[in-house]
């Protein structure tokens, strides 16, 4: 039995053939081009679905899960909201529906498809109450409170990267201004790089990218940080403690036993877990913080591939 998962971030499409048992057999991946519009985009989910699915033929596709950012109206298939493409009120299923007419589709946000895949594939394998946040060009987090997927009354349950960190903050995409996204997201990182530096603060990273701060990326970031650069380390930190305060009061109301960090900021390893895990402690109520485990992603970057297509799996019953 095969399944699809087609996963719509920011700056790439990940598209995954997959069997039950959430092993991929072939994938796909293109660059987003959010800038041509909703339609071009859904065009090349298609045609990446498609391209994998010939590898066993599409007679052999039991089900198809797509992830789409920001806020979904699973029942509508609608995509209410998603900042980081420019999207308000997209019929997102309507040219699947039509394109894939007897395959059963399902469709969710991307953070939350890609916590189905950490809890039936990845980090979460048995664990009933955890929390995914994924790091990348945006922020967001999928909830499982007693095995089942929490997706709050109108969708939009998880949206951490818009809660507010600072009352007075920068604006973000969505409107509020100081929120968790604007600081911890990749793009943030690499925005509070490029300022320290401008004001006057020495760092390396100016050598590694040829002097074009506009070259300066989180990536850019962590492997300063490798090197010992202070202001990349401070940087980290930085991120490390602003996330830490968000994570906290996640923990302090839901009381997880897990918290599985996953996305490209995530990567960057130790030097952003370790004083993380310090803050959290500091933050966080004795009992709910000292029972909690905060752990990197297993899946990595194919989390939510994996998980579009078990999102399928468990509409369809198979998990």
């Amino acid at each position: 039995m095969h399944f699809i998962g087609s996963d719509l971030g920011g700056t790439n499409i990940a598209t995954a053939l997959v069997n039950e048992k959430g092993e991929i057999i072939e994938k796909d991946k293109r660059p987003t081009e959010a800038a041509y519009g909703p339609e071009h985009v859904i065009l090349s989910m298609i045609e990446a679905i498609k391209r994998v699915a010939a590898r066993t033929g599409m007679d052999n596709i039991a089900g198809i899960g797509l992830g789409i950012p920001g806020i979904v109206d699973v029942e509508m298939g609608l995509s209410i909201f998603a900042g980081n493409l420019g999207w308000e009120n997209i019929p997102v299923m309507e040219k699947f529906k039509k394109e894939f007419a007897k395959i059963p589709i399902f469709l969710d946000n991307d953070v939350r498809v890609a916590t189905l895949g950490e809890k039936y594939f990845g980090a979460g394998r048995g664990v009933d109450n955890l929390i995914l946040i994924t790091l990348g060009t945006g922020v967001g987090s999928g909830i499982i409170i007693n095995g089942k997927l929490y997706r709050g009354k109108t969708y939009s349950a998880g949206e951490i990267g818009h809660i507010t960190i600072f009352s007075d903050g920068l604006y973000c995409n969505c409107g509020n201004r100081g929120c968790l996204e604007v600081y911890a997201s990749a793009p943030g990182i690499a925005r509070r790089a490029r300022d320290y530096i401008r004001t006057g603060h020495f760092t390396i990273m100016a050598g590694m990218v040829g002097h074009d701060l506009s070259k300066i990326t989180a990536e850019v970031v962590s492997k300063a940080c490798d090197l010992g650069d202070r202001l990349a380390l401070t940087i980290m930190e930085e991120t490390a403690e602003i996330l830490g305060i968000g994570i906290a009061n996640y923990i302090n109301i839901l009381n997880p036993e897990m918290v599985i960090i996953g996305g490209g900021v995530s990567l960057a390893g130790n030097k952003l877990f370790d004083p993380l895990r310090k803050t959290v402690r500091q933050r966080t109520m004795r009992n709910a913080g000292e029972n909690v485990r905060i752990v990197p992603a297993e899946l990595k970057d194919e989390s939510g591939m994996v998980g579009a297509a078990a999102l399928a799996m468990e509409g369809l019953g198979v998990i």
